[in-house]
């Protein structure tokens, strides 16, 4: 979707709703010569990411939210999420073929993140979710 579109789209939810959590899982950090390499991956299977400029890093995730109107945001990279994970977990994740090098979990995981977005009029503690 382009940046415009989903600018459009959180507008519309940040203005149609005073209580609301939003939870995205997009890629991020997308300047470095990794995410060159996945977006060059991407165009080669015919899916254009129209809003790779949002992906740049954990900033520009959270300013699509901010400069719409939302309360807050927060991002994590999925390694900071990975590093919560129990050990249990982490091993499971691990026994995966694709993911069984913990180099190319680690470059996988910087490329991704979690971004949650909040506007709270009902004061239900939304700024306090976290990991």
């Amino acid at each position: 979707m382009e940046t415009k579109h989903s600018a459009n789209l959180l507008k519309w939810i940040s203005d149609n709703f005073s209580t609301v959590f939003f939870i995205s899982y997009e890629q991020v950090n997308m300047v470095s010569t990794f995410g060159a390499v996945m977006l060059k991956n991407l165009l080669a299977r015919g899916c254009d990411l129209l809003g790779v400029n949002a992906c740049k890093n954990l900033e520009t995730q959270k300013l699509r939210f901010l400069d719409e109107g939302w309360e807050g945001a927060k991002a994590w990279s999925m390694m900071t999420v990975y590093s919560e994970l129990p050990l249990a977990d982490k091993q499971r994740i691990q026994k995966l073929e694709f993911l069984d090098d913990l180099e190319v979990i680690n470059q996988l995981f910087e490329h991704y993140c979690i971004v949650c977005s909040y506007k709270d009029s009902a004061s239900l503690g939304l700024n306090s979710i976290t990991l």
